[in-house]
């Protein structure tokens, strides 16, 4: 009997000093990441059948358990990948808000000084040192486009480094998984190793903080885990690659790939979604290129209208004005192994999305052109000529030679490099052409009391004048007759306050004219002091002059500006929402999963008290057995 006590003692003994073991244990590890509260299951031993009854042996340790909920553990994963890719969306979203936002280094305050810089030069054509000041600021106007071109690159060449770095770290992670899968499989024992599953959970943890990961049971213990569409990244005990690899429009933009059979690599950006991977992918995709493209897309409008206008000046030299700006290529990329058989050429600025396309060879004599913004094609149909160049397409015209095999593909970026590639081209201050080319004045013998503006330039294909154009009123007819004009023009009907526009010529007559009244227009031979065409440029400050005449410049800019302040902001919303999920995810888990230290110190005093019971127990037993002895000595 002494003996059966004494094996019953013994065996609480050791079983609760595996409990008080295990209370250690999560008392130890209560602030270690990752780490799932563990508890003891007591069993009691088998019984021994003696005479008429069973008698009981004792208690074991049948098992220790991690207190684990995959459901939970998988909404804190899920929470983690969503917050991870918010917050870094937002993170790089902010700079570009600062950064075009700013009214130091934004646009708004260049268009001011350059703008304010032609009012200069209307208030006195002939200065030089106006005109110099105003040459200073086209240059300056140049340079803050490429400024705000150069730091949106850099954030560009940023992503790419994020993207090599992430990718690293997810092959790091990936592999580690591989291992503890191999380490769980071959541990020995019947019970699971709490530990080593910790430990894979924290891996897949710090994985989803890169990016979207979804995993799979194995029947014995290992997990395969699957990123983007289903692209496999660990299965038993290998790890798969990613890659990044080049893009196969452009070189400088960075892609990511996962190995295939035959050692390959098959790219999968685009399926990649979630964690800190998948935000500065999405940031790229859906926000760099559209604010770079939106800020070349106002550099190559700006340029253009601008050199339009002066064009149709004259200088101080009696030249005809030249482009005050550079204006960008469009520039064309053709996919890796595709021959260069494609020019874009600028055809409209106003007709510019600035969208991206890519052109695909169709066979035959079809082509088809995506706007890649919205996914609206244009068919392309050469009917069998080469070089073919197509009617305006947004804009722009594309010349297209043969030489492309069915499933070729070209991307066409018409705007991405006008902010780059604007420069100021005037070296010369009195090369300016501040004046306008032609000049109009009444006869000093007309009789009545009409007048005539100095007139306007809209094309200079007729200009210089080979002689002097006269205006003669014909009171019977009430027309105005024109004589000397190269092409002929008129008559016109005569309407006081009316535009009277030929040749390329715009002219307001008023007042009321008497029969045989004369009014000459000339080349503007000593213009110095004319100011008409700088005063046209200097209004278009606040014309809409883009957008099909629905915006200024200003305007265009403030409007890239808040649809980057909207994304910026949504970006923000978002990431505090996820950041509230996954605080609940965490709170969930942890209250069901995690280390409760005066829950411990309950445990600690009842599985203490409890062994301390079981040695007296064996006390007992020792005592009974002292009594037995002592019995027989008798």
């Amino acid at each position: 009997m002494a003996g059966d006590l004494l094996s019953l003692g013994v065996s609480g003994l050791l079983a609760n000093q595996r409990a008080l073991g295990t209370v250690g244990q999560n008392i130890s590890n209560a602030n270690s990441e990752g780490y799932s509260r563990q508890r003891v299951e007591f069993g009691a031993n088998a019984p021994l059948f003696f005479g008429g009854g069973y008698l009981g042996t004792g208690v074991s340790v049948k098992n220790v358990e991690r207190v684990y909920d995959n459901f939970l553990n998988n909404q804190v994963q899920v929470y983690t990948s969503s917050f991870s890719q918010a917050e870094t969306f937002s993170r790089y979203a902010s700079t570009v808000d600062e950064l075009l936002a700013d009214p130091q280094v934004g646009m708004m305050p260049a268009f001011e000084r350059y703008f304010g810089a032609m009012n200069d030069v209307a208030n006195d054509p002939a200065s030089i040192p106006a005109r110099q000041a105003l040459l200073t600021e086209g240059e300056a106007i140049s340079d803050r486009y490429n400024y705000l071109n150069t730091r949106l690159g850099n954030l560009r060449n940023q992503t790419n480094s994020q993207i090599k770095d992430f990718v690293e770290e997810i092959n790091g992670l990936a592999q580690g998984i591989a291992t503890v899968n191999k380490n769980i499989v071959m541990s020995p024992g019947p019970g699971e190793p709490n530990d080593l599953l910790d430990e894979r959970d924290r891996l897949l943890s710090q994985l989803s903080k890169k990016v979207s990961v979804s995993t799979v049971a194995q029947d014995d213990g290992s997990v395969n885990v699957f990123v983007g569409s289903g692209q496999t990244l660990v299965i038993g005990f290998e790890a798969n690659s990613l890659n990044v690899m080049q893009n196969q429009f452009d070189a400088t933009q960075l892609e990511i790939g996962i190995s295939v059979g035959g050692g390959g690599f098959v790219q999968v950006t685009s399926q990649l979604t979630g964690g800190a991977l998948g935000g500065v992918v999405d940031f790229r995709n859906n926000m760099l290129d559209d604010a770079q493209n939106a800020l070349g897309k106002l550099a190559m409008g700006f340029a253009a209208t601008v050199n339009e206008q002066h064009r149709l000046g004259q200088d101080l030299n009696g030249n005809f004005g030249q482009d005050l700006f550079q204006i960008a290529n469009l520039e064309v990329l053709p996919a890796t192994g595709v021959a260069d058989v494609v020019s874009a050429n600028l055809d409209n600025v106003d007709g510019l999305t600035g969208s991206d396309y890519r052109l695909t060879y169709d066979g035959g004599n079809l082509y088809s052109l995506m706007r890649l913004s919205d996914g609206q094609t244009t068919t392309i149909d050469t009917a069998g000529a080469s070089p073919y160049t197509t009617p305006p397409i947004d804009g722009f015209t594309l010349d297209i030679s043969a030489g492309m095999a069915v499933n070729d593909r070209v991307l066409i970026r018409p705007t991405r490099n006008g902010a780059e590639e604007i420069s100021a081209l005037l070296g010369d201050a009195r090369e300016f052409a501040a004046a306008m080319p032609v000049m109009s004045a009444p006869s000093t013998s007309n009789t009545g009391s009409a007048s005539i503006t100095p007139g306007t330039v809209t094309s200079i294909a007729d200009l210089p004048l080979p002689s002097d154009v006269t205006l003669t009123y014909d009171a019977a007819t009430n027309e105005i007759n024109v004589s000397g004009a190269v092409p002929a023009a008129g008559p016109f009907s005569y309407t006081s306050g009316a535009t009277l526009a030929f040749n390329g010529l715009e002219f307001v007559m008023s007042g009321v004219p008497a029969d045989g009244d004369v009014f000459t227009i000339s080349n503007n031979v000593n213009g110095v002091s004319d100011n008409r065409n700088v005063l046209a440029i200097a209004t278009m400050q606040t014309e809409k002059l883009l957008e099909n005449g629905s915006s200024t410049y200003e305007d265009v800019y403030g409007q890239m500006v808040a649809e980057v302040g909207i994304k910026t902001g949504q970006s923000v919303i978002k990431k505090d929402a996820q950041s509230n999920l996954l605080d609940q995810a965490r709170t969930a888990q942890q209250g069901y999963s995690g280390v409760n230290l005066d829950e411990e110190a309950a445990d600690l005093i009842k599985f203490q008290q409890a062994y301390q019971a079981a040695a007296q127990v064996i006390n007992a037993a020792n005592t009974m057995f002292d009594s037995l002895l002592g019995a027989v000595r008798r």
